[in-house]
């Protein structure tokens, strides 16, 4: 199986450094058993330079082809550079009302990438944003990996 990770994983990088409008880009792999325990809070940390320009926050999912929930809840928590925190839950859905797979699928592997703030405009600094999941079990199953973009929007 890493061997068709790393293929895909090239080609993200190579996309990635293709985006002008990226101010940050990070992707966590998790543990081979492709477990995100729900103690298992990833952090994201960047820097804003400009705050008159309007940005969009994306987060990125990565799971096993055939994912056997729809939904998953997610927690965020944003720290701004005044120390003023932010949280928000989402449910991000992984498939539509008919089953299918929101992401790009690529064999036994899947992407999804939502935004979770658009056009949102943040203050000159260093923010801090840290991801966890509320599963109801110790873990959620078979999640490869997760990551957070920013973005100038458009």
């Amino acid at each position: 199986m890493k061997t068709k990770i790393l293929p895909f994983f090239f080609l993200t990088v190579m996309l990635i450094s293709c985006n002008k409008s990226g101010i940050y880009s990070k992707f966590d792999k998790l543990a081979e058993d492709n477990r995100w325990t729900t103690s298992d809070a990833k952090t994201f940390e960047f820097d804003i330079a400009d705050e008159t320009q309007s940005y969009d926050i994306l987060f990125q999912i990565s799971h096993v082809y055939g994912y056997q929930f729809a939904n998953v809840p997610i927690n965020f928590s944003m720290e701004s550079p005044d120390g003023k925190k932010e949280d928000f839950v989402m449910d991000l859905p992984i498939k539509d009302s008919k089953g299918k797979d929101l992401g790009d699928c690529s064999g036994d592997i899947c992407d999804l990438v939502t935004v979770v703030k658009k056009k949102i405009k943040l203050q000159k600094g260093h923010y801090k944003i840290s991801v966890s999941n509320s599963f109801k079990g110790p873990y959620l199953p078979n999640i490869i990996g997760i990551g957070l973009e920013v973005n100038k929007a458009k």
